[in-house]
Formats: C-alpha cells, sequence, structure tokens
C-alpha cells in the first residue's frame, strides 16, 4: 500500500491539474474557420509588428496557422500529383497532364499571403466561422487561385 500511494497521489494531481492544462493550450488548437481566422489574424500581427512584441501564448497561436496552412497546401499539392499520375494511367500516358489540375494554388506563395486571402476570405464569409477550418482554408484558396479550363 505504501508504494501505490505516491502513484495514486500523482494520478489525483492529473486528474485535478488537467482541465487546467486543456484550458490554456485551447487557444491554439485549430478546429473551425473562427479559430483558423483567430490564429491566421495573429500570425499576421505578429509578421507585421515582429515576435518579440508578442506574449508566448500569442506565438504559438501563430505558428498553429502557418502550420496548418502549409499542411493544406502541402495536401493539395499533393492531391494533383496524383490526380495527374491516375489520369496518365487511364490515358496510356497519352492525356496532357498540365491541364489536369484539381488546384491551381500559387505553389510558391508565402505563408503571409495565404493568410492574408483565408484571413481576407473569412471576414467577407461569416457563415464558415463555425464550419470546420479546412473548408475555409480550401474555398479561400480556391477563390483567390481559380483553375481555368481551356
Amino acid at each position: 500500500m505504501k508504494t501505490l500511494l505516491p502513484s495514486l497521489i500523482c494520478l489525483l494531481l492529473l486528474v485535478l491539474v488537467q482541465p487546467t492544462l486543456a484550458a490554456k493550450t485551447a487557444p491554439n488548437t485549430i478546429t473551425n474557420g473562427d479559430s483558423l481566422a483567430a490564429s491566421c489574424y495573429l500570425a499576421l500581427s505578429a509578421l507585421d509588428k515582429g515576435m518579440e512584441q508578442m506574449p508566448q501564448e500569442e506565438q504559438t497561436s501563430t505558428f498553429a496557422c502557418m502550420a496548418y496552412l502549409g499542411g493544406i497546401l502541402a495536401a493539395a499539392q499533393h492531391a494533383n500529383e496524383l490526380a495527374k499520375l491516375r489520369f496518365a494511367q487511364v490515358t496510356d500516358g497519352k492525356g496532357s497532364q498540365a491541364d489536369f489540375n484539381l488546384y491551381c494554388f500559387d505553389w510558391n506563395m508565402r505563408y503571409r499571403n495565404a493568410a492574408r486571402i483565408v484571413l481576407r476570405y473569412a471576414r467577407q464569409h461569416l457563415d464558415l466561422a463555425t464550419q470546420p477550418a479546412e473548408r475555409l482554408a480550401m474555398k479561400a484558396l480556391q477563390n483567390a487561385y481559380p483553375c481555368r479550363r481551356h
């Protein structure tokens, strides 16, 4: 029983402290359009004013926006390459892969530009605030970089 007591005390402390830890990390979580827009707003503020001017908890949220948008762009680029590969397989390599893009984003855009695009779109489409964050990001980027079909 003496050996179990320290373990039980640690477990009790973890249970009591867990809600406090979760509350501190919640603002750095991107789940819906509103949280993505808030994080991107902080990101743009940090980039414009300088990170040293921001409190530590806001700096973390800034990086969340950039990481999220980086993931969205990487996934879209991968989807493009996969679609081109499948198109080539179906056409026995005779089809024009260059014309077959699912997404036509500027793959060299800076994260600052992507954050501005998302924030501007979020302000114009308040209905996306409670929608999943990826819906806001993809609609904003597709609106900014539409594919032009011949």
